[in-house]
């Protein structure tokens, strides 16, 4: 199992946000901690509680140790191999540098794939409810401060904020220097929002994208150019995009031909793990994990010999 959408800061479970809230002397309303999900209401209210749990990473040390829980536990369920997400100026704002933000997660990964075999890779991310000069410096941040666990771009947060088309210099820029793009779009804009995010940023993949299903155009676009779409069901249904598995479109976009991948986005908001999202996906598409694990492996921002690594790893006598 591959996880290609995770927002790291986002994977952090109630006594990890309490140890490091007590460590950093930051406060957290007790109602969040014990409400399932963290208990926000709609998206507005799911960004502000994220901003709220996420404050209690503050060093380096404390993103070390958010990383390497987050790939033990999913090594522990089957996960070979995880794309974390992360804005730099997030940790910035408390001090810490991006290049030692980037050693805490290669020590993590180093870590974890020593111990339980999983490894992982960075995308570095651009906050779109910010604004496009925010998106600017990340990228410049990113490409200043190269590192080999660093291997995407991306932009995140709320999509029905600002023109797509102004953070095109921002993905330039991080495309220049040998980043991969990716970008949330189809999740809370129609069809037509995806292909002018491919368009406009040069996306290799598009993080949710299931809105594409309303456009049948789109649809035999994205089938047509092998663009692979993030999906996390678990999230979609949480954020009441659809009211059911049955409802979903992902059966659609595979008999269309969109090649598929799964995240699990920010797990404990949705109450879920890849295992919970793989187990959707096969219920809703009725095939094999390893169809969707292969399609991921292909997806994947890494190496080739990493890539050849995880298909060894999951050849037809090992396990999805």
């Amino acid at each position: 199992m591959l996880d290609l959408h995770v927002h790291l800061r986002g994977t952090m479970l109630p006594p990890k946000i309490e140890e490091l809230a007590a460590r950093n002397g930051i406060a957290v309303p007790t109602d969040i901690l014990k409400a399932r999900g963290y208990g926000w209401r709609d998206f507005t209210s799911f960004l502000e509680t994220y901003d709220c749990i996420t404050s209690v990473i503050v060093t380096a040390r404390d993103l070390e140790e958010v990383a390497y829980d987050y790939l033990r536990s999913s090594s522990s369920i089957g996960a070979t191999y995880v794309e974390f997400m992360l804005s730099p100026p997030d940790l910035m704002r408390t001090g810490v540098p991006f290049e030692d933000q980037l050693s805490a997660i290669s020590a993590a990964r180093d870590q974890a794939f020593e111990l339980h075999g999983i490894d992982c890779r960075m995308i570095a991310t651009a906050v779109r409810h910010l604004g496009p000069d925010p998106a600017l410096n990340a990228a410049r941040i990113a490409v200043a401060r190269r590192n080999e666990i660093l291997v995407g771009f991306g932009l995140t947060g709320d999509e029905r904020k600002f023109a797509v088309g102004e953070f095109a210099e921002a993905f330039r820029i991080a495309r220049s220097e040998g980043l991969f793009a990716t970008a949330h779009a189809g999740e809370h804009l129609g069809a037509e929002a995806v292909v002018e995010a491919i368009e406009k940023l040069g996306l290799s993949r598009v993080g949710h994208g299931v809105r594409v299903a309303e456009s049948e155009t789109v649809l035999r676009q994205l089938a047509d150019n092998r663009i692979p779409l993030e999906i996390c069901l678990s999230s979609n249904l949480g954020l009441g995009l659809y009211r059911s598995l049955a409802d979903h479109p992902i059966r659609r976009l595979r008999e269309a031909g969109c090649l598929i991948t799964l995240g699990t986005d920010d797990p404990p908001f949705f109450e879920t793990d890849i295992a919970g999202e793989y187990s959707k996906a096969i219920e809703a598409l009725r095939e094999t994990g390893r169809a969707i694990t292969y399609d991921a492996i292909g997806a994947a921002f890494c190496d080739d010999a990493t890539k050849a690594r995880l298909r060894s790893m999951h050849a037809p006598n090992t396990s999805a």
